[in-house]
């Protein structure tokens, strides 16, 4: 793998994504995940449903920002399109508002990184913004579908130990057993860019919760 696409997968790149636990921590508040064979269900469910959707989103907009010649700034209008694509495949607004937030932490760090290059202020969402810095970096749809899955698989596993009576050697053999999951997620998503028909995988539960998630007043995560 590139060491680019790696230092991007790193849990120590600061995007913010510790703030979040994909979901998790309302479905384990309400009973929904109990233990670790719940734990592996629901992150295939993720994985299997928006994230897949996410990483589709990030592999077409690499490819559109290297069709543009790797220049954020003539890839403008597509990727202003590409955030509002994203943002009509989140019904709820805590998980849309919580999008931004983790795309926001991406494009600050990002700017950093490759400072000629800056994206619109309009991009927030992050699988919008991952596949606009994975192309600038050099990288393709494909490393760009990988670190989407990457995140949606992560999120939630290096969540639970926070939240759950597990360690973290238990939430890595759940993403070895996954593996093959996240491999074809990766292939779904990129065989569908530029096919002409989206994609759009959900998680209705996941939304619902999201919402009730929201109103709480103490809460270990973000989302």
């Amino acid at each position: 793998m590139d060491p680019l696409a790696l230092l991007l997968a790193d849990g120590r790149w600061p995007g913010g994504g510790y703030a979040h636990s994909g979901g998790l921590e309302p479905a384990v508040a309400d009973g929904s995940v109990r233990d670790s064979d719940g734990l592996e269900s629901f992150v295939a469910g993720r994985l299997t449903s928006n994230g897949v959707t996410e990483a589709w989103i990030a592999a077409s907009v690499a490819t559109e920002v290297i069709a543009h010649g790797r220049a954020l700034g003539s890839a403008t209008g597509p990727l202003v399109r590409w955030q509002a694509e994203a943002e009509a495949r989140m019904p709820s607004a805590p998980l849309r508002a919580a999008g931004r937030a983790l795309g926001r932490g991406l494009r600050r760090t990002a700017a950093q990184c490759w400072p000629g290059e800056a994206l619109d202020h309009r991009v927030e969402q992050y699988p919008v913004v991952l596949g606009a810095i994975v192309a600038i970096a050099g990288l393709g749809a494909a490393e760009a579908a990988e670190l989407s899955i990457h995140h949606a698989l992560f999120g939630p596993l290096t969540a639970a130990p926070k939240l759950m009576a597990i360690d973290m050697a238990t939430s890595c053999a759940i993403a070895v057993r996954l593996a093959s999951v996240a491999r074809t997620c990766v292939a779904e998503a990129v065989a569908a860019v530029g096919t002409g028909r989206p994609m759009s995988g959900s998680a209705p539960l996941v939304e619902h919760r999201a919402e009730l998630h929201a109103t709480w007043e103490v809460r270990l995560f973000a989302s």
